[in-house]
């Protein structure tokens, strides 16, 4: 097999060792879960950071097979404090327009003063549209406090008939600016160190907080679930000696998935055919 790259390395890690730093929705961890059942295999590991065991991507596929009662999960190890991995977040974009003013701490701004501010982790919230306001610290920004406003200002939103997307900072803004968005909810950038921090003590952000980007990531690897049953060292072995029987496909950057766009190399894991290719 062909060495991947970058440097990530896939193989099995203890069900117990991996740590979330998001919450989960639960209806969609149920039809997750319900699919691994029914398919009886996982098609795509998690993303993981080496150091910590830290989610970088697949936290719904993790709770799904704890619950199922696996003793390992398949992951793809990064090393997460590199540089060749991004750390971004994202945003929430709203049907229609929103007029807050005077409501939990929104104060009146210009569009670039909210999307500076925000950026800059100068407001804790800013909404950005044709009315743009922002949620300026009282007693010291605490990120931890800034996601708890954004997890309170998006529940009421939706309970009031908002409908809300998640998209990219950058996609975000271009839609508000063309028109389909009515007003974007922006929370400030949470930091790699943040991330893990969150991850070693269960002080979870909400679910959709961060939007890891690492350089390439592996996807197609199908690994059955009665392997996943087993101890890390037996199930990695097995995970190992299939990764040796196959080859992996690059797809380039902008590619379409699955109905997912990855703005990354992704590397395809196809079996080699009996007549070796």
């Amino acid at each position: 097999m062909p060495p991947l790259k970058p440097a990530y390395r896939i193989t099995a890690v203890s069900v117990e060792s991996i740590r979330p730093h998001e919450r989960y929705d639960p209806a969609l961890l149920r039809e997750i879960t319900h699919s691994i059942q029914s398919e009886g295999k996982v098609f795509d590991p998690l993303l993981a950071d080496a150091g910590s065991c830290m989610i970088l991507d697949g936290t719904h596929r993790y709770w799904a097979l704890r619950n199922l009662g696996c003793s390992s999960v398949p992951a793809a190890l990064y090393d997460y404090l590199s540089d060749e991995i991004r750390i971004g977040c994202w945003y929430r974009c709203i049907d229609r327009g929103l007029d807050p003013e005077g409501s939990m701490g929104f104060e009146k701004a210009g569009r670039e003063e909210a999307i500076k501010a925000v950026r800059s982790r100068s407001a804790c919230l800013s909404i950005i549209g044709p009315k743009s306001y922002l949620v300026l610290p009282r007693d010291g920004f605490n990120i931890f406090e800034a996601y708890r406003l954004l997890f309170r200002v998006e529940s009421e939103l939706r309970g009031k008939g908002y409908s809300i997307t998640y998209a990219s900072e950058d996609a975000s803004l271009e839609g508000e600016s063309s028109g389909r968005f009515g007003a974007v909810l922006a929370p400030p950038p949470i930091k790699k160190e943040e991330a893990i921090y969150a991850a070693l003590t269960g002080r979870l952000f909400p679910l959709k907080s961060t939007r890891h980007m690492p350089p390439s990531r592996p996807l197609g690897l199908s690994i059955p679930l009665e392997w996943l049953m087993e101890d890390p060292e037996t199930a990695g072995a097995k995970i190992e000696a299939r990764l040796c029987g196959g080859i992996f496909r690059r797809v380039p950057p902008g590619s379409v998935i699955g109905g997912r766009r990855y703005d990354e190399d992704v590397y395809i894991y196809e079996p080699r055919t009996s007549n070796g290719e």
